[in-house]
């Protein structure tokens, strides 16, 4: 065994000997007036506070001892040097080349040239559409809707920053599509002209299912109106295979190229990112990407100790292989981060959901946690009790915004008092005393006293960390966004995995594709590896009367 691995199984051994032997969060809270102070880190406009996270001195310096000991500074080093740390993809990570945009410091001259060719192309794209118009007109703006059409990674980051910072004045609504299911799109386009409305297709690889099906669809809604011409001037595409976006209709000079490289749940700093361009504005998309380059050095420059995504990263492992939480909880305390809780779960749950090591071995550690949650205080009244009084512990991370961007004061103070207030009562509980004088206080009679008492008692030590943004605008959003990539990839080092691949989400497509077909009475039936759907199969089919 190398002295590193020495290290790591004995950090591992520290820390559950040190979860073992610790006052509780509501005696920690209590005596130590220092907490606040000693575990809490701020940078730029965001704070990190972890004070209500069982840890003390002795376990944060073995998590950060750990990390050092897994080589988080070194597999840091590979990220930004651009190294293929995606080996089994044979690609680098070079995604954060969109938010710095020195595409020449990693790339050849030829595909760097290109690729600033495409965020150019990508500005002038959305600044057309931002007012209103197709690229290369001057008239008055006639262009009022977008439909953005991708899946997964080409969608839910897009579709986050477009709930944040909405459309204003002549910036046509955005509407976006994935699901294949065929009810979204058939209900959007009774609503909608194609002589006003701009179709933007993402999909890396130009071939992703759902994403093509919904093309051809929208594509002869467009022709059964307009002249072919015009129909290809209202649409655009961001692919990695430019040929086969223009072998569809989409015009050369409406096609944005996103790189082999760019992981599609990484991939919103790329022109997949467009629509938000559009609605943002360019000056926005910029600031967007100057945030997050801003995460990028301070993850890249500062000490572990210090370091943002390595203390959230850090955290993270203690409650998922320490404590043995199998769940994680994201509530954003603003509406407009409403799309936060289902963007983190593909980047936190693609990226590390995976049950084999960088030798192909069995990992020897839980690895994703479940990701799930909803806006504050709309989570208060549906997820919380299980949080609460639930027999599993899920850790939580609270996000709030102390400056809105609206004039009623009381209601932002209401909504983060709530905040405060739920991560206090999970980590402090109510206990005996405090249960029989509330239920005193509510005239509960004394009789019924010790029956009531059990569902009153809220059992506390539950842990959260609470994220403050100053305000949220484009620069605070791209710091959150890379604090959590970067996080991610703190987690897959402790682990020893690959957080750049998603070889599991292959088997269903490949069962789909071969399904399809029995499933629309064509070929000779299911091949001989499909067991087990016969049942299911007939029943559909006489249901649908095929």
């Amino acid at each position: 065994m190398s002295g590193d691995q020495v290290n790591v199984s004995e950090s591992f051994r520290m820390l559950h000997d040190y979860n073992t032997d610790g006052p509780p969060l509501a005696a920690r809270l209590r005596d130590e007036h220092d907490r606040f102070d000693r575990f809490s880190r701020s940078v730029d406009g965001l704070l990190l506070d972890f004070s209500r996270t069982a840890i003390d001195d002795r376990v944060f310096a073995s998590l950060i001892g750990l990390a050092a000991a897994c080589g988080v500074e070194a597999e840091r080093q590979r990220l930004f040097r651009g190294e293929e740390i995606n080996f089994t993809e044979h690609r680098p990570v070079l995604h954060p080349l969109w938010r710095e945009r020195n595409f020449a410091a990693l790339l050849e001259a030829g595909e760097a040239r290109e690729l600033d060719e495409a965020t150019q192309r990508m500005r002038g794209i959305a600044a057309a559409l931002n007012g209103g118009r197709l690229p290369g007109d001057s008239g008055p703006s006639h262009i009022k809707h977008i439909v953005h059409i991708g899946i997964g990674g080409s969608l839910l980051g897009p579709r986050l920053l477009c709930q944040a910072f909405p459309p204003r004045g002549h910036c046509p609504q955005v509407h976006f599509l994935s699901s294949v299911d065929a009810l979204d799109r058939e209900r959007l386009l009774e609503r909608i002209d194609p002589r006003e409305t701009a179709v933007i297709l993402v999909s890396k690889s130009f071939s992703t299912s759902e994403v093509l099906l919904h093309a051809r669809r929208i594509r002869d809604w467009q022709l059964a109106v307009l002249e072919r011409p015009e129909a290809d001037r209202r649409l655009f595409a961001v692919s990695a295979a430019a040929p086969r976006a223009e072998a569809f209709g989409v015009p050369a000079a409406h096609v944005l190229q996103m790189g082999e490289w760019t992981g599609g749940r990484f991939s919103v700093w790329s022109p997949v990112g467009v629509t938000a361009a559009v609605t943002m504005g360019p000056d926005g998309f910029d600031a967007f990407l100057n945030g997050g380059a801003a995460m990028d050095r301070h993850f890249r420059e500062t000490p572990l100790a210090d370091n943002l995504p390595v203390i959230l990263g850090m955290l993270s492992v203690w409650h998922r292989n320490v404590c043995g939480y199998a769940v994680r909880g994201v509530i954003p305390y603003d509406s407009r981060l409403a799309g936060l809780p289902g963007w983190l779960q593909q980047v936190e749950m693609e990226s590390n959901g995976k049950s084999v090591d960088l030798e192909g071995r069995p990992v020897g550690l839980a690895t994703a946690p479940v990701v799930m949650g909803d806006c504050g205080t709309d989570a208060q009244h549906a997820l919380f009790q299980a949080f609460h009084q639930g027999t599993g512990i899920v850790p939580l991370d609270f996000i709030g915004v102390i400056r809105p961007d609206h004039a009623d004061a009381e209601a932002q103070q209401m909504l983060l008092s709530h905040m405060l207030a739920q991560a206090t009562a999970l980590a402090v509980g109510r206990d005996r005393d405090q249960a029989m004088a509330l239920m005193r206080r509510q005239g509960v009679s004394e009789a019924e006293l010790e029956s009531m008492l059990p569902h009153r008692l809220m059992p506390g030590n539950r842990p959260s960390i609470v994220l403050l943004l100053d305000r949220l605008d484009p620069e605070s959003m791209g710091k959150l966004l890379v604090l959590y990539e970067h996080m991610v990839f703190v987690e897959s080092v402790i682990w020893r995995i690959n957080a750049f691949d998603q070889w599991g989400v292959e088997l269903g497509k490949i069962l789909a594709d071969a399904i399809q077909p029995t499933l629309a009475g064509q070929g000779g039936g299911l091949p001989a590896d499909i067991a087990g759907l016969d049942g299911l199969l007939a029943y559909i089919k006489r249901k649908q009367g095929t």
